[in-house]
């Protein structure tokens, strides 16, 4: 039910509350911590520096993405991410990979507990030809002992929308 609802809203495009939350419960503008991490997360996947994301993910985290092998998880899960993103980009040979964030046009927050989409388009070159995958990223991030962490993390390619 959960799914068919978030499906529902990503092909409307419509803006929505989680379920158990009330309008007045969320928050109106992106927390300025939660936006660093991703911007600092998102740098990281194409500088390939495991120093800035080691502690910006939940003991219980869950990291997707579409190399192998698919599926990371814990406090390292980010760094075990990041460090299969630097080995695809050197298997498939891309030069000047870099990462432009889109702007962010879907995100729920309260006080505790943050869900948004991140619309990315990395780019490169291979074999002199320009290489891009355009996608998005949706993030959970939870509030724990004063920080904000990554809860879970999704790549989803465009071409699998």
């Amino acid at each position: 039910m959960v799914c068919a609802s978030l499906l529902l809203i990503v092909i409307t495009g419509q803006k929505t509350v989680a379920a158990g939350l009330g309008f007045a419960d969320t928050v109106k503008k992106l927390n300025p911590e939660v936006l660093q991490t991703v911007n600092r997360v998102l740098k990281a996947s194409y500088t390939f520096d495991i120093d800035k994301v080691t502690d910006m993910y939940a003991p219980n985290a869950v990291v997707t993405d579409e190399q192998a092998p698919y599926s990371w998880n814990g406090l390292l899960a980010g760094v075990q991410w990041v460090n299969s993103v630097e080995k695809a980009v050197k298997e498939f040979k891309i030069k000047d990979f870099t990462v432009i964030v889109k702007k962010i046009k879907i995100f729920q927050q309260t006080d505790e507990v943050a869900y948004l989409v991140v619309p990315v388009e990395y780019t490169g070159i291979v074999n002199g030809d320009p290489f891009n995958e355009e996608g998005a990223f949706s993030f959970v991030f939870r509030f724990v002992s004063g920080k904000w962490l990554i809860k879970s993390q999704a790549w989803i390619p465009k071409n699998g929308f």
